[in-house]
């Protein structure tokens, strides 16, 4: 799966989860500041993905996501680890 198919699928979950529009969604986008999510929607997010890609994302790891761009590249990482 290539890093832009992750990121759709990332973005379409966060617009499916909180009803922000996809295109509003930029990458560097901070998902306290910028999309004023609180944890609890974060980690709806990140568990969301961990569905979507069939990926298991370590506890330690969740409070280190703070914007799109951290969530695809922890799901790419998975995703290649568990790949090898």
């Amino acid at each position: 799966m290539t890093t832009e198919e992750i990121r759709a699928v990332v973005k379409s979950s966060i617009a499916r989860i909180t009803g922000i529009d996809p295109q509003e969604i930029s990458d560097q986008a901070s998902y306290k500041d910028d999309l004023k999510l609180d944890s609890l929607t974060i980690l709806e997010i990140a568990v969301d993905a961990e569905y979507q890609f069939k990926i298991k994302i370590p506890d330690g790891e969740l409070g280190t996501i703070r914007t799109v761009e951290d969530t695809v590249k922890t799901v790419q990482q998975y995703l290649d680890l568990g790949a090898s």
